[in-house]
């Protein structure tokens, strides 16, 4: 039981993944009224609204649900005299990071997430997706991927933790690794729903859109300091956040190395900012001395 918040926690944001329409319908009068400023620049960018399901594409309407209820969060967060020592964005969650840090606005996020959900489905298509394989470690999942001499086809995306991989690729060949994975001995696999191979060389095609954007988007020098998830590097400067924005498209993420690097340092506790826990759950499996807190939680305890 939690009796205390941690004075500079590390924030953790999540990538997408999840539900959190309940979340938006059940929200204090602060809240709301932020998120009303979050639904008109929505409309504005996308033309989206968050209330109606009928409206382009379901995958893409949940990105825009996640990215806005994270920084409802993170809102609620400071409003409540919550702050990071530093902050880390788990794949898309970078994107939300680097807004919540004042890196850039709001919309310049939506922007970002709407050139690259455009790109990937458009050079992608229904060709890549992404997977995880629980119960293996990244060495014997690559072991597994040069046994069957798939190692141009399918790629490790993200070390989790030791035995949380996740691998992006072509759809039948990353479905044949999940296969073999699960025949000897992972505990579980299971595909990812995801527009593109992210996290892997196959990303990096038809990026161009995204380079133009993030090149000429303003971006300033965050507030808050962002461990790389690729480098274990604090990075501040708008040049490092530009660099770091386009590297994440395609570069293997570091998450358990960047948890331990944080916590060698002195800071072994972490908050995730949503309203989900998923991430959470997820990486306290790495350290089971550190300290992993959630939205709901911090809710619980006596003061709020």
């Amino acid at each position: 039981m939690i009796k205390r918040i941690p004075e500079k926690p590390a924030f953790l944001f999540p990538g997408v993944g999840g539900e959190y329409t309940g979340f938006l319908a059940q929200l204090d009068r602060r809240q709301s009224e932020v998120l009303q400023e979050y639904r008109r620049v929505i409309r504005q960018e996308t033309g989206l609204d968050l209330d109606r399901d009928d409206q382009g594409d379901k995958m893409f309407r949940d990105w825009i649900k996640l990215f806005t209820g994270d920084c409802l969060v993170y809102h609620t967060y400071q409003a409540w005299g919550i702050r990071p020592a530093v902050m880390m964005g788990y794949s898309m969650g970078l994107i939300t990071a680097l807004v919540c840090s004042r890196a850039f606005s709001f919309a310049a996020g939506l922007r970002l997430l709407k050139t690259i959900y455009e790109y990937s489905k458009c050079f992608a298509g229904k060709n890549q997706g992404m997977g995880v394989i629980i119960g293996k470690s990244g060495r014997e999942v690559a072991q597994i991927i040069a046994a069957n001499t798939l190692e141009k086809f399918v790629y490790i995306a993200s070390e989790n933790s030791d035995t949380c991989i996740v691998i992006s690729g072509l759809i039948a060949e990353l479905g044949q690794i999940l296969q073999i994975a699960e025949q000897s001995g992972a505990i579980k696999v299971a595909a990812i729903k995801a527009p593109n191979a992210f996290h892997s060389p196959l990303a990096a095609r038809g990026m161009e859109s995204l380079v133009k954007l993030v090149g000429e988007m303003p971006v300033s020098d965050s507030e808050i300091p962002l461990l790389s998830l690729y480098n274990q590097q604090i990075l501040h400067s708008a040049a490092d956040l530009k660099r770091e924005l386009l590297l994440n498209m395609s570069g293997v993420m570091k998450w358990k190395d960047s948890i331990l690097k944080l916590g060698a340092s002195g800071i072994d506790s972490f908050l995730e900012v949503s309203p989900d826990d998923a991430l959470s759950r997820m990486s306290r499996v790495i350290n089971l001395d550190y300290e992993f807190l959630t939205y709901q939680k911090i809710r619980r305890l006596q003061n709020f």
